[in-house]
């Protein structure tokens, strides 16, 4: 199939790899910034914290545009606070035959694209493993590679065939709302510097997740907005997991399932750079749905606000763990 990968950061890297592997005439469309220190790398590469040798193929064609015409799949894995200038560069309206498939975290992207183009039907995707970028065009995983999408076709659902990515169907928004609630910790690792491991092992990191998780599925409930963990299992079960026996919460978890010690939220490196984070479309969708449905969101609150307050800053400033727990103690 003739596919665009819209963004070459991480997500777009892993992604692009992936389809190479599995035959597709890829093109890579990225910002032209980006253009000097990518027209010189020969290959896309993508290390595997998880084992086996890196997989490494060649460049597909750079572009700085957008053009979707003879494209029947487009992924977009630009972070949320670029989203609107993609879609604005899309043009009036998006091809016939072209599927739109936005990577997003959180569960607004597809939303936003049927608002901006109301005769598109974007597939929904829910990315199910970490990636950081090392290089350009090079990309480190330290998570299982697993990709959700909520689509029924099969040339969508075979896409990564022999790739070594996964391809998992899913129905409804209880996936996007389960994976969201694990990410409910990317904040917490961005303002102390920490890992996904970090999160689950130090018991005031530990108290700060658990704290935002229970508040987080607390609202959902009230809005009777379905969510399905990762973990697969009930919510109460992963909970006592987490208090009683943490590394095995992690392993249970099928987004963390083999995450290494080198697996750390994007949103880190953002607050490192200086970059917009995602914190509204994460602990800030908690904080949305519960002025909704009633329900009061201290903790998602304080920490979306901690967030906003540092994001832009360098050098980047960093919270002890028991500082942080300290003001969302007293916040809730």
């Amino acid at each position: 199939m003739r596919i665009r990968v819209i963004g070459a950061g991480a997500v777009g890297t892993v992604l692009a790899t992936h389809l190479v592997r599995a035959g597709h005439a890829v093109r890579l469309s990225i910002r032209e910034a980006d253009l000097p220190s990518m027209q010189s790398v020969r290959h896309l590469r993508v290390d595997r914290v998880t084992g086996g040798p890196p997989l490494t193929v060649d460049k597909p064609p750079l572009s700085t545009g957008m053009d979707l015409h003879d494209v029947d799949a487009a992924f977009i894995c630009v972070k949320h606070p670029d989203l609107r200038s993609v879609l604005d560069g899309l043009g009036p309206t998006i091809p016939s035959g072209c599927a739109l498939i936005p990577c997003q975290n959180g569960v607004g992207a597809a939303q936003r694209i049927r608002q901006r183009f109301p005769a598109s039907d974007p597939v929904a995707a829910t990315v199910m493993f970490n990636a950081q970028t090392l290089q350009p065009l090079h990309a480190r995983v330290t998570t299982e590679p697993t990709l959700l999408l909520r689509s029924g076709d099969p040339d969508l659902l075979s896409l990564f065939n022999g790739s070594g990515l996964r391809v998992r169907r899913v129905r409804g928004e209880g996936a996007a709302w389960g994976k969201l609630l694990l990410n409910l910790a990317n904040a917490i690792c961005a303002l102390t510097h920490s890992s996904f491991h970090d999160v689950v092992s130090n018991d005031d990191l530990k108290t700060c997740f658990t704290s935002a998780l229970d508040e987080a599925v607390r609202v959902l409930q009230a809005a009777k907005a379905p969510y399905r963990l990762p973990a697969s299992m009930p919510y109460p079960a992963f909970r006592l997991l987490l208090d009683r026996a943490p590394s095995l919460a992690l392993r249970a978890s099928a987004f963390h399932r083999t995450a290494s010690s080198h697996a750390y939220p994007s949103m880190v490196a953002d607050m490192v750079q200086g970059r917009p984070t995602e914190i509204d479309q994460l602990n800030g969708e908690i904080v949305r749905l519960g002025e909704l449905s009633g329900i009061d969101t201290p903790v998602n609150s304080q920490l979306v606000a901690m967030i906003r307050m540092r994001e832009g800053r360098q050098p980047a400033e960093f919270l002890a763990p028991a500082e942080l727990r300290q003001s969302l103690a007293a916040a809730g």
